[in-house]
């Protein structure tokens, strides 16, 4: 066998049947050219034996021209089981199995292109999703087999869509294309014009590129840590801000904490820490409906300041709720459904702006703050400031859970829930690696006031406990942390930079200053702003919508009469809220890990419409206290 050199027909017949079987169907451009480019071209002979059964599986054949025979062997004898015809593909099972299963005669001169193994393999080590596709499809054509073997009707075949490959496009060519040539179009018409009174020329331009990535958030063309690359390539081409200053976000105490904050997430999560934890909540608490939200609503309270990742926690709870759901009797989109969808969101949502470990964007607002407010506001520091607001949101969040189904008496049974604590068995090797690190990481930022630690070299030192313990592997840390979040993060922590040097910060400062002076009492001032977060939420999605208002508005805090740390908690806090549900990147999320089985849109937007409302009011029951010790 020798290695194809195909002409674009045979290309094209070679992409066509990998594409015929079920679970590569949706590899994407690049595998498919892989796969094809590892591929050997094989002639054989009338009678040749291509593969024979028992020899070792180290390949899939996909039939170019000709007819193959299908035999095993019975009492010593073969029997046919079938023909192949070209074009079709054979030894799909070699890629499971350690030894061939048949053999394969050829009944015609036939030519193949043998894919070996060993490629298959790396792409599964690249896509471990693909794994599960390839027994889903294997096994439903060995289902279809054995039917047609015993004349038994088939089962109705359902599309099997690959799970790596990417997520369909919401929206089509033309529309992104039209998006970005809008998000371009407003800032260049713009740019020729006289800079406003009280900001330069540079400052003006600076700006007009933030306009052009706030107009691509919102209609989303691209992703949104690549309208923050776009936004940083205009500031770089143009030349208003270098390098350094674009960057410099990645150089941040801030951006390296978070990184070690993700990868103790990703540890906790792979080793199954979260899973466990969630589970022994829901023993802990009554079976009954309203003991199961608690449980889910206090899991989150017990979670959140462990795992500083939102759509991690998110992603842990979405199936337990399900099955709690189901346990409890609840049928889809009822509101006991609904209330534990909710109530297990608000949980590992909501609170994540109470401990300084909750949410990334957490230490983007350490960052953003003066030195001295920094030094103030360590991990105790932040929790004792943000307690009340949290014990607000947590009575807020029961309330609002519990009215949606007020007189269930439903219990669920625990023995799922037991099933599985016995499957995970005793704490793993990893799982305890993973909470010495996250204990580490903790108690560092409860000492780093004393012990004077840049919180970067906390979160390095709880990241390595992670890594030498096996937690943290190579694969979990590229696969299982978020890096497109934290370049979004690192290029807005730039982007802070990029405003001051323009002068940004200080007209933004200038424009509101009149404003917040004729309020005049902080109460009036935090509902001016926590009604501005509610618009810009009505147009903006949760992420780009809170590092936008946080990288304008921390800084122009002291113009407004209040803390930087104010400012930030009461955006983090109300951009976690949503009125539309499609502007919610965490129920998009919820809905696609349960198939939409939790809660119908109806719901989501009545509990979003109130969640806002307890935030809110919870954000102004808090202003005598903040003033009381000393923020404001």
């Amino acid at each position: 066998m020798t290695p194809t050199d195909e002409h674009p027909d045979e290309i094209a017949a070679q992409e066509q049947l990998l594409r015929s079987i079920d679970y590569l169907r949706d590899l994407d451009r690049v595998d498919i050219a892989r796969l094809i480019g590892s591929s050997e071209d094989a002639h054989f002979q009338i009678g040749a034996v291509i593969v024979s059964e028992g020899e070792v599986a180290d390949s899939l054949y996909l039939l170019a021209s000709g007819t193959v025979e299908v035999s095993v062997r019975v009492d010593g004898a073969e029997r046919s089981v079938r023909t192949i015809t070209a074009p079709a593909t054979f030894g799909d099972l070699g890629l499971l199995l350690p030894q061939r299963t048949a053999t394969v005669r050829a009944l015609t001169d036939v030519q193949v292109w043998r894919i070996p193994r060993q490629h298959f393999e790396r792409l599964l080590r690249e896509r471990p999703a693909l794994g599960l596709a390839i027994a889903r499809g294997l096994a439903s054509a060995i289902d279809r087999r054995d039917r047609t073997r015993v004349g038994a009707p088939l089962q109705p075949a359902e599309p099997l869509r690959a799970m790596m490959a990417a997520p369909q496009a919401r929206r089509s060519g033309l529309s992104r294309v039209l998006s970005i040539a809008f998000a371009i179009g407003v800032p260049a018409a713009l740019w020729l014009l006289p800079a406003p009174q009280g900001l330069t020329s540079a400052g003006w331009h600076i700006a007009l590129v933030m306009l052009g990535g706030a107009i691509a958030w919102l209609l989303e063309p691209v992703p949104d840590f690549a309208v923050a690359l776009a936004m940083a390539a205009a500031w770089l081409a143009t030349g208003l801000a270098p390098p350094a200053i674009t960057f410099g976000g990645f150089t941040t105490s801030a951006w390296v904490t978070a990184v070690a904050a993700l990868g103790l997430s990703a540890s906790m999560s792979a080793s199954g820490l979260l899973f466990r934890a969630a589970l022994m909540l829901l023993r802990v608490f009554p079976p009954t409906h309203r003991g199961q939200l608690a449980a889910l609503l206090v899991g989150g309270v017990v979670v959140t300041p462990l795992a500083p990742t939102v759509f991690g926690r998110v992603a842990t709870m979405a199936p337990v709720a399900r099955d709690l759901s189901l346990a409890l009797g609840h049928s889809r989109t009822s509101a006991g459904s609904a209330a534990i969808a909710f109530a297990g969101i608000l949980g590992n949502t909501i609170l994540g702006p109470i401990f300084l470990t909750g949410m990334v964007t957490n230490f983007l607002i350490i960052g953003l703050l003066p030195a001295a407010e920094q030094a103030r506001l360590g991990w105790m520091g932040w929790l004792i400031a943000a307690a009340p607001a949290g014990l607000l949101l947590l009575a807020g969040s029961a309330l609002a859970v519990f009215a949606l189904n007020p007189r269930s008496l439903t219990r669920a049974s625990s023995v799922v829930r037991r099933t599985q604590e016995r499957s995970l068995g005793r704490l793993s090797r990893h799982e305890l690696t993973s909470l010495v690190a996250v204990g580490v990481f903790i108690a560092g930022l409860l000492l780093q006031p004393v012990l004077r630690l840049d919180i970067a070299v906390v979160g390095l030192a709880s990241l390595l406990v992670a890594i030498g313990g096996g937690a943290l592997d190579r694969q979990t840390f590229r696969s299982g942390i978020d890096w497109a979040t934290l370049i979004l993060f690192g290029l807005l922590l730039g982007a802070g930079g990029v405003l001051r040097s323009g002068g940004v910060d200080r007209w933004i400062a200038d424009l509101i200053t009149p404003m917040a002076r004729a309020l005049g009492h902080h109460t009036y001032v935090v509902l001016l702003l926590t009604l501005l977060v509610i618009c810009v939420r009505l147009v903006l999605p949760m992420v780009p919508a809170g590092f936008l208002l946080l990288v304008t508005l921390v800084p122009a805090a002291p113009q407004l009469g209040l803390s930087g740390w104010v400012v930030g908690f009461v955006v983090s806090v109300l951009v976690l809220t949503w009125v539309l549900p499609r502007q919610y990147e965490v129920l998009r999320m919820v809905r696609e890990l349960t198939d939409g089985e939790l809660f119908s849109d109806r719901q989501a937007l009545a509990m979003g419409v109130a969640i806002t409302v307890i935030a809110s009011l919870a954000m102004l029951i808090c202003v005598p206290y903040w003033r009381a010790i000393g923020i404001l």
